[in-house]
């Protein structure tokens, strides 16, 4: 139900697509919000106030820019401004040179790289031939995660380019680390302001504050979408595990999980091709080893995740990273000891032997090494990164598998410096996780990787590893509703005999039908390494003619090598199986993601 009749609101079946539903409600936010309501006194000293055409660009990978692209365009439609929102491989360049009011969101994937989604539109902005803006106010919102090295890389990148243009900057970007909420909050509050001022007549200084934890309570009562679920990343549903089964078998030197968890009563809904966020807890024994580092008990109170205070041991199993060690404490470590090597790590410019020295070495590591830097529980607390939920790609469809949520998740165990280690979310649900417990849990969306909306469409899955998860799900997915197109897959792993995931379920739907062509890649089971970039190759024109026939293909897994080698093994399949040149290659393959036709999930 509208919580206010007297402001229209797009339905979600209304004929248009979703950038341009956001820029319609937004519009029509912004201008019922200062349209007399039944009862009020004419005011003729006051005529309505033209609205501020605003453009909204957003590079994202997983969908988190995207939703915050949306929230832009809602709280600049209550602020006199008309929003338009744009992907950013679908923003047209040529409009560039006549904007005047720009706010960009945008995450950094990878090594510093732009979101796939955003690399044609950095590819035009960053080249000689760029549009030169006129009179360009603009506002940078830059995601990423301070664990890697080029945090923030490419929204500094869109920043310093849109300055070199040309354009002013309205307010001074905010770079956003996992826990983005209050930054971001506060970064519109003040870009919108900003850019509110130059307009005809400031009509931001009318609107209530963004608040820090979401929407504003103006906002609350001008809902555009439909009504937001109960359960969410701040409010996780808490699911019960039901199933942990181990998929590896005997001999195998992987530990790989299919874990299943209930849905009922949640109200959550999810797509394949979405992902499942999960809130984890810390190994409580690394937890109260810490505890006897720091000489306490562990019963003192300090901050919490969520505010007020809890015990020092519950803080550490529940609310922050005690495992990777983040920069202020490095640095209070080196000021208190004055140790030369902490002193140069934490210095500027040394990445290179900072990232060599972090590796394998944990918080605890810190502190066993330097027992003399004494620290109380809060102020050791408050050098830490909250704790944050891990995304994992669904391994299940909502039409196979109702009421119910899967993933397929590697559990990471390891040897560094003499001492066992964990991944903190993949060892909690494999070994903390009692059948039957509660998972804090919620659904992550991502729109932009989804099975073909046409079903008659082809699609060639590259899923090695825990890669499969996506296209267990859309396989599932075309399954049970009966979809025609073909669908080829390419899988691999270490050993065929003990590492071939989900292998009863793929076999059979090769004997079903649904499964038209399967490669394998199993790197070990021969002298010579085999990728599925290598079986790509060896099937060139035939995968060729799957994309001439309009098919679809898609990656997921590792970022780093796997999907960057595919990615290079796909531009040689056009090169060899379309007699195409290295220029037409790159062509060919940047008209497949325009088309919404090459899609990746890499992490």
């Amino acid at each position: 139900m509208n919580p206010n009749p007297f402001v229209p609101v797009l339905p979600e079946s209304a004929p248009f697509t979703a950038e341009q539903r956001a820029y319609l409600n937004g519009f029509l936010a912004g201008l019922f919000s200062r349209a007399p309501m039944p009862g009020d006194q004419p005011s003729p000293a006051a005529p309505a106030k033209p609205l501020t055409p605003l453009t909204i660009l957003f590079g994202s990978q997983t969908g988190t820019a995207e939703g915050l692209a949306k929230r832009i365009s809602k709280e600049a439609g209550k602020r006199g401004f008309a929003p338009t929102i744009h992907e950013m491989a679908k923003y047209p360049i040529a409009q560039f040179a006549s904007e005047k009011h720009l706010l960009v969101v945008t995450s950094t994937y990878g090594d510093g790289e732009p979101p796939d989604n955003a690399k044609s539109f950095w590819e035009l902005l960053s080249s000689d031939t760029a549009p030169r803006p006129g009179e360009l106010q603009f506002s940078v919102c830059a995601l990423g995660d301070t664990n890697y090295p080029k945090f923030c890389a490419f929204g500094k990148a869109v920043d310093e380019r849109l300055e070199k243009l040309g354009a002013r900057r309205a307010s001074a970007r905010v770079d956003c680390d996992l826990d983005y909420e209050e930054p971001f909050a506060k970064w519109l509050n003040s870009a919108l302001a900003s850019l509110g001022v130059s307009g005809p007549e400031s009509p931001a200084q009318s609107s209530q504050p963004l608040a820090s934890g979401g929407e504003s309570s103006r906002l609350s009562t001008l809902k555009t979408d439909s009504p937001p679920t109960e359960y969410s990343r701040k409010n996780p549903f808490p699911a019960p595990l039901v199933q942990n089964r181990k998929l590896n078998g005997a001999g195998s030197e992987k530990d790989t999980r299919h874990f299943a968890f209930s849905l009922e009563g949640s109200g959550l809904n999810y797509e394949a091709g979405d992902a499942l966020g999960i809130q984890p807890q810390n190994d409580p024994a690394l937890a109260d080893e810490m505890v006897r580092a720091l000489d306490a008990r562990g019963l003192e109170e300090v901050p919490g995740r969520a505010g007020g205070t809890v015990p020092l041991r519950e803080a550490l199993v529940r609310d922050y990273e005690i495992t990777k060690i983040p920069q202020p404490l490095l640095k209070a470590m080196a000021e208190k000891t004055g140790n030369e090597e902490l002193v140069r790590l934490t210095a500027p410019g040394v990445n290179g032997e900072l990232t060599k020295f972090l590796w394998g070495r944990e918080i605890i590591d810190l502190l066993l090494a330097h027992p003399t830097a004494r620290f109380t529980p809060a102020e050791f607390v408050g050098l830490l990164k909250k704790l944050q939920p891990r995304l994992y790609s669904i391994a299940s469809s909502p039409k196979a598998h109702p009421g119910e949520v899967h993933l397929c998740v590697g559990v990471v165990r390891y040897q560094s410096l003499g001492r066992a280690r964990g991944g903190v979310a993949s060892t909690f649900l494999a070994e903390r996780v009692e059948s039957g417990a509660p998972v804090p849990a919620f659904v992550h969306t991502n729109n932009h990787f989804r099975p073909p909306a046409d079903p008659s469409r082809s699609m060639i899955l590259v899923g090695p590893g825990t890669g499969i998860a996506p296209f267990r799900a859309f396989l599932k997915e075309r399954q049970t509703a009966g979809a025609k197109g073909r669908n080829w897959l390419f899988f691999g792993d270490q050993r065929s005999t003990c590492d071939f995931l989900y292998r009863e379920e793929i076999e059979a739907m090769q004997r079903d039908g649904i499964l038209q062509r399967l490669d394998t890649a199993f790197s070990r089971d021969q002298t010579e390494k085999i990728y599925v970039q290598n079986r790509m190759l060896e099937h060139a024109a035939e995968l060729f003619a799957w994309l001439e026939e309009g098919g679809h293909f898609y990656v997921c897994g590792d970022a780093k090598r796997m999907a960057k080698d595919v990615d290079a093994a796909l531009h040689k399949v056009v090169e060899v199986g379309g007699s195409r040149n290295a220029e037409q290659s790159t062509e060919y393959v940047q008209q497949l993601k325009s088309q919404g036709r090459y899609q990746r999930d890499v992490y």
